[in-house]
């Protein structure tokens, strides 16, 4: 009989995406809402394949964010409406670019 192995600490984080670049990454789970020093943020499990301020890729990290693009991928993962369905097989099975503009505002992208 095996014994319940325990762990303790969080899930790296990925590095905030510098202005005027972008992240490519495949999600990797449900989103949550989590409680940081910063307040809450949507958490997204992902697996990052692209991105400048990594040099061995690809990793598994969470992506959390304040940002409008989180809330509304939040929201349409977590709607109840039969359109939903689509989005989720489209979030679970697509790779997704996330951009940020020199404004520091960001865009997702189905790729």
């Amino acid at each position: 009989m095996s014994e319940k192995k325990f762990s303790f600490g969080s899930n790296p984080s990925m590095r905030e995406v510098p202005p005027g670049t972008e992240a490519k990454f495949q999600f990797g789970g449900a989103p949550s809402i989590v409680e940081t020093e910063w307040g809450e943020k949507y958490s997204f499990p992902i697996v990052l394949i692209s991105h400048d301020s990594y040099d061995s890729l690809p990793i598994n990290c969470q992506w959390e964010s304040k940002s409008m693009v989180a809330k509304e991928i939040y929201n349409a993962y977590n709607d109840k409406l039969s359109t939903s369905d689509n989005f989720r097989k489209a979030y679970k099975s697509s790779k997704w670019q996330l951009t940020r503009f020199d404004t520091g505002q960001y865009f997702l992208d189905q790729l």
